[in-house]
């Protein structure tokens, strides 16, 4: 009796719940050992096979172990490269016609800030308030010490309307600093071609460049120069191009074609006894290629035309696109804006450029309570006058360093005020001209063509004037194109070459996995418990 009772005692409290744990142990052992056996994984079945020695399959556990460290080590890897260089620049696989870009924007200053004649006439004029207010300008224009005069003078400084008049005054115009025009072989009236704009030279003439109602937000409300042009616009954008079916006559005009005889030929006169300071030390023009929705910093990137000259500028244009996946990845990661994703205060259109000097612009304004006259801002800025200049050029050169090198000692050069924060990142389309440019002088031996002499004498015009021809080389192109160096399909194709590689993994071995935990254990459950039916059935009807 001891022993019976002693018996069931011990199995209802020890034997009976190591038996169950022992039981669903078992049942996973067999699952995974079946999974092993039927697996479609390369060395795994080898792992799970009892007819091996345990040598044996030790060998084929770590084998397969270091297979999938060494697959997870190369997937880290490819993600990591999958989220640091997602972008790929590649030539467009299609040659990009000619015809279906603007020719570029051409915006052309005299070295001259003011006439001779003018500026004599403002020395010479009676003491006014108004003549003092030229004096004081011209005075401005030219680096010249300040002449002795009432204080007072230095609140006019910042007066636009004043500034405007004077720069005006005291300017060549687009009429008598381009005397002769040919556009594509067609002689053309230049003021039909030039417009007068305001750049950080002063006034100068552009060509090709849009009407301020497609460059501007708000044009009627800023600072610049009321100026009618003469031929329509159309509203084109790097990214957008042309809207549909815009004539030809539309500017910006296209190109004809390649060659000198199919681009613009110019005839300067740069007016030499006009001279009474020049922006640099010498004299001539400053030319400078654009965008025609931009700005041109012509001080900065301008190319120096000697007169007595005649220059070739061979014209080759840089034409960047994206393509639409693009727009999935970062802006950070992809470094490029679309232009609906940043909008400009002043400027219609998103390009670096213009980025950059309103981002300027808006940095001399909080630094100095000032801006520029050839910057974007309201009507209600006041301009820079002489005992501005100082701040304002810390504040250029912050601006300029912000996007070139960072120095250490910015915080010194700004006295302690922070730095400009504005990321101008480059346009997803963006549009360039490279230029190759070549002179030669002007022959003595032999007489002018009529077409450049533009009823000049021959030695006037050998010292005075200079004759420039703008083209294009190529009639097609090559341009760019920035897209995904990685993308989902290719993250995936990547991933599973790795994991076929290493272990022979395909998408059928994870179903298989998800077959064995689920599927199959849950199949397995009503079996157990049918064969459990039959056994009791046996045991009653024996």
């Amino acid at each position: 009796m001891y022993t019976k009772d002693f018996e069931p005692y011990n199995t209802n409290t020890h034997t009976k719940p190591k038996s169950k744990n022992k039981k669903i142990g078992n049942k996973w052992k067999r699952m995974l050992n079946d999974y092993s056996q039927n697996t479609t994984l390369h060395g795994l079945r080898y792992a799970g096979n009892n007819e091996l020695s345990a040598s044996e399959r030790c060998f084929w556990i770590m084998s397969f172990g270091l297979a999938v460290i060494a697959a997870i080590y190369f997937i880290v890897n490819l993600v990591h490269k999958w989220q640091d260089m997602p972008v790929i620049i590649s030539l467009s696989p299609k040659a990009t016609q000619l015809t279906s870009i603007p020719f570029p924007a051409i915006t052309i200053c005299n070295m001259n800030n003011a006439r001779k004649s003018v500026a004599r006439t403002i020395l010479e004029t009676s003491s006014k308030i108004n003549n003092n207010i030229d004096r004081r300008l011209l005075s401005d224009f030219c680096d010249e010490d300040p002449l002795s005069m009432d204080s007072s003078i230095d609140n006019y400084t910042g007066d636009w309307d004043s500034l405007k008049k004077f720069m005006i005054r005291v300017s060549q115009p687009c009429n008598d600093m381009i005397v002769s025009c040919q556009w594509a072989n067609n002689p053309k009236v230049c003021s039909q071609l030039f417009n007068p704009s305001l750049t950080d030279e002063g006034i100068c003439c552009s060509f090709n460049k849009v009407k301020p109602d497609y460059i501007f937000r708000n044009p009627k409300y800023l600072s610049d120069l009321n100026v009618t042009f003469q031929n329509p616009s159309a509203n084109w954008t790097p990214e957008n191009g042309y809207p549909p079916n815009t004539p030809a006559e539309y500017i910006p005009w296209r190109p004809w074609g390649a060659g000198n005889h199919l681009g613009l030929t110019l005839v300067l006169d740069a007016e030499i006894e006009e001279y009474y300071c020049s922006s640099e030390v010498s004299y001539g023009f400053k030319v400078m290629l654009h965008s025609p929705v931009e700005t041109p910093k012509i001080s900065s990137f301008g190319s120096l035309i000697s007169p007595g000259r005649e220059t070739s500028i061979e014209i080759n244009p840089t034409v960047g696109m994206a393509t639409p996946a693009l727009a999935e990845i970062e802006k950070e990661k992809r470094q490029c804006v679309y232009s609906a994703e940043k909008q400009l205060r002043f400027y219609t259109t998103y390009t670096q450029r213009n980025c950059i000097l309103e981002c300027e612009a808006n940095f001399t304004l909080m630094f100095c309570q000032c801006v520029m006259y050839y910057m974007p801002k309201d009507s209600f800025s006041r301009i820079c006058g002489k005992k501005d200049e100082a701040c304002s050029d810390k504040a250029k050169l912050a601006i300029e360093l912000r996007y070139s090198s960072p120095l250490t000692n910015m915080t010194q050069l700004l006295n302690g005020t922070y730095l400009p924060n504005c990321t101008c990142l480059p346009g997803c389309y963006w549009i360039g001209y490279n230029k190759v440019q070549s002179s030669s002088p002007l022959a003595n031996s032999y007489k002018i063509k009529p077409k450049y002499l533009a009823g000049k004498t021959s030695s006037y015009f050998k010292k005075n004037m200079a004759v420039i021809h703008f083209f294009f080389e190529e009639t097609q192109f090559t341009g760019f194109t920035k897209g995904e160096l990685f993308g989902f399909t290719e993250f995936l194709s990547n991933t599973g070459g790795l994991l076929g590689l290493f272990m022979g993994f395909s998408f059928l071995s994870a179903v298989e996995v998800i077959y064995f935990i689920s599927l199959r254990l849950w199949c397995a459950i009503p079996n157990k418990k049918k064969v459990t039916d039959q056994k009791n059935n046996l045991k009653n009807i024996s």
